[in-house]
């Protein structure tokens, strides 16, 4: 929690919270609801409100505010803060974490160590409740010994809610999946060239700026956006999104609802006394940030698990590969994650307990980048034409890459080759290479996991004839008879990426791309 010297923490949420536990203590937290009013006991590790109060006061009410923010994000914690939650990680990263929209929004954006986000966040406030004069209720005592701790603790948890905030937000987030730490600096390097700046004002010039890079970037990304505080939005489409974010705040809120609340440590209640072990062991699990304490680790164990579940992605995808490393440490991280897991569901029993951060080895391994090798045939054919090659060497296994559709214009030659490409962004786009003589044959389209297992040929000054045999028993064929004949199986552990060679008229040259992996590279 970000904890200020004066013990309260400033929590964001949007839409409800539903409380989800794995312990004993579930049915009794299940279905907890979401803090709709000042002096309501509050649980800061789960998350989750409590329907009871143990203190009472006075309050104020204080005028709404709005504003528009585009923030340049490189980790989780930037990322949350751009979102204005201020509520710990281990909310949603945690077992007994409550969900709310704002924060199941964060956990679903799959952000990995290397990743780079553009926010775009707009709010609009109605007004701002808060607590003044703060006491206990009469006939509430201060709980004396760690028995009647652990029972203040069910039943008011371990804070209250001292501020509540009601209004809309409205949050678009680009999410670009970097492979390395050099590729993200030049990702961040490139958006600020090209004028999308962390924390700059937003004008109408912003959105074609970040549609440019967006449609631009080879970098793997993903778009996702939320509105609350509307009943029934009609969200933008993704080249729209700064016009709706700067009209946001003059919308009518016809469905406003908290998304903000406060909270303040029952230690901070005047003659409280004696809560000592509740609040360390807070200060243990949450710290004082987003992203703070136990919650720290969490975080980068989920990070290492979400980087390396993308690696065996990219491998399981290509057909497989056997990484000893990865895998271990994959496994490694889980038991990490299932042993922080373990405290919280402990500290939910007891919170009086003492704890002691748990060795997590699988942070000691560093973070795995996706490590492969491009290689080429030997070239089949003549000299003439101009060179072409097919396939980026830097993203298309990234991207996840493959031949989608293979056709030729042919005649006694190989007139023209046509290769339609798909990658997981989405993209899909057709390289052709030759001229217009001859005629089209032999369209295949490929679908699901088919790959080549051999090529083969024949050409002399040109490619004459192309055969290509794929898994499941597909193949492609088409051209003439001249020329010598030529075979290439696709080398053992590699798979065909696409195609390079020369071409004018006719399709003069050929040559075979292929990809292979290595064991991921550690920093």
């Amino acid at each position: 929690m970000n904890f200020s010297r004066r013990g309260f923490v400033e929590i964001l949420v949007s839409g409800g919270i539903s409380a989800v536990l794995p312990s004993s203590t579930r049915a009794e937290m299940e279905g907890a609801p979401a803090p709709v009013a000042v002096f309501q006991g509050y649980e800061s590790v789960a998350g989750r409100a409590l329907s009871s109060s143990a203190v009472t006061g006075k309050t104020e009410t204080v005028g709404g505010t709005s504003g528009v923010t585009c923030r340049v994000c490189t980790d989780l914690e930037t990322l949350s803060n751009a979102l204005e939650i201020n509520q710990s990680l281990s909310v949603s990263y945690g077992p007994v974490g409550s969900f709310d929209e704002k924060m199941r929004f964060v956990h679903n954006l799959k952000v990995t160590t290397y990743s780079v986000s553009i926010v775009v966040f707009a709010r609009h406030t109605l007004g701002k409740e808060t607590t003044t004069n703060v006491k206990l209720k009469n006939g509430i005592k201060p709980p004396q010994g760690r028995a009647a701790l652990r029972n203040f603790f069910r039943s008011y948890g371990d804070s209250y809610v001292v501020s509540t905030t009601r209004g809309g937000e409205y949050y678009a987030v680009y999410t670009f999946n970097s492979r390395t730490r050099e590729e993200q600096s030049e990702l961040v390097a490139s958006m600020k060239a090209q004028g999308i700046l962390d924390g700059v004002t937003i004008d109408g010039s912003m959105q074609a700026k970040i549609t440019s890079f967006s449609s631009s970037s080879s970098v793997e990304s993903n778009f996702d956006q939320n509105v609350s505080g509307i009943l029934n939005p009609k969200l933008p489409t993704s080249d729209q999104i700064i016009p709706f974010a700067l009209a946001f705040p003059s919308l009518a809120l016809d469905a406003p609802t908290i998304i903000g609340f406060g909270t303040s440590g029952y230690e901070h209640v005047p003659a409280f006394g004696g809560f000592e072990p509740i609040s360390k062991n807070r200060s243990f699990f949450v710290g004082d940030g987003v992203v703070d304490g136990l919650t720290k680790p969490l975080v980068q164990v989920r990070q290492l698990n979400d980087q390396i579940s993308w690696i065996q992605s990219v491998y399981s995808f290509y057909g497989g590969y056997s990484d000893a490393k990865l895998t271990s440490v994959g496994i490694q991280a889980k038991a990490d994650q299932a042993a922080i897991i373990q405290l919280i569901e402990q500290y939910e029993s007891d919170p009086t307990q003492a704890f002691i951060r748990p060795p997590l080895p699988s942070l000691g391994s560093g973070t795995p980048t996706l490590a492969y090798l491009i290689s080429n045939s030997p070239a089949f054919g003549g000299q003439g034409g101009n060179a072409f090659n097919d396939v980026d060497s830097r993203t298309f296994i990234p991207q996840r890459t493959k031949i989608s559709s293979i056709q030729v214009r042919a005649g006694d030659v190989i007139d023209k080759l046509m290769v339609t490409y798909t990658n997981s962004l989405g993209r899909t786009w057709t390289a052709e290479h030759g001229g217009n003589g001859g005629r089209p044959v032999n369209q295949l389209d490929l679908t699901g996991a088919q790959f080549a297992t051999q090529t083969s040929g024949r050409s002399g000054n040109r490619v004459d004839h192309l055969t290509i045999d794929f898994t499941g028993g597909n193949s492609f064929s088409g051209g003439g008879n001249g020329g010598d004949a030529f075979a290439v199986p696709v080398p053992a552990g590699s798979f065909l990426l696409g195609f390079a060679g020369r071409c004018y008229a006719e399709l003069d040259q050929i040559s075979f791309v292929y990809g292979s992996f290595q064991a991921a590279t550690w920093s």
